[in-house]
């Protein structure tokens, strides 16, 4: 259900934004903008990371994919983000701090930080945003805006079926390079690199 909601004017646009609940604690937010009921609305499934949205880390292209998202949303006048608060590919903060740690001290990637410390290379469950979308009246069919093959499976396993999928294009950190890197030969994600702007 709704918990509550608002207008929230952006650098990206005006959006309307919104907490939705079921029957636990937990909560996840939506940005939305214009009619939500049409066949192939865009529609983001983005987990928070403190990082790289509030403190803009380098290595990490989270807070580029979630402006790049919320910029195409407002150029198609229509679209959702669900926002997730589910910190460190859904292993919380204290865990992808110790696995940031592995990968400063030992030279290896987050995968491999992961594994490490016993857990499973992505821990996020993406139950709540069908409440969410569900509390929108998104329609059934979407675009994805991702390049993370395991949304698209979330979203078909949430009844949703993939219209088009939209892999995003952003500027981000050269130091994010092997990052992006790995995702797109261990994770799989549809990286294309010529469309990624790498900036100093």
């Amino acid at each position: 259900m709704i918990l509550a909601s608002t207008v929230l004017q952006t650098a990206h646009g005006t959006f309307d934004v919104a907490t939705h609940g079921a029957d636990g604690p937990e909560r996840c937010l939506s940005i939305s903008q214009g009619e939500l009921g049409k066949d192939g609305t865009a529609v983001r499934l983005h987990s928070s990371c403190v990082f790289g949205e509030a403190l803009l880390a380098c290595d990490c292209d989270c807070g580029p994919q979630l402006a790049t998202a919320l910029d195409e949303i407002n150029r198609r006048g229509a679209g959702l983000v669900v926002y997730l608060y589910q910190e460190g590919r859904g292993a919380g903060l204290d865990l992808k701090i110790r696995g940031m740690e592995r990968q400063r001290l030992e030279g290896i990637n987050s995968y491999q930080a992961y594994s490490s410390l016993g857990l499973p290379r992505d821990l996020r469950d993406y139950s709540l945003a069908a409440v969410a979308m569900k509390d929108l009246k998104v329609s059934k069919n979407v675009t994805l805006l991702s390049n993370n093959p395991s949304k698209r499976g979330a979203m078909e396993k949430l009844g949703y079926r993939i219209v088009d999928q939209v892999a995003m294009s952003y500027q981000v950190s050269r130091r994010a390079y092997d990052y992006l890197l790995m995702k797109q030969s261990e994770g799989m994600h549809t990286l294309d690199f010529d469309k990624i702007d790498f900036v100093d």
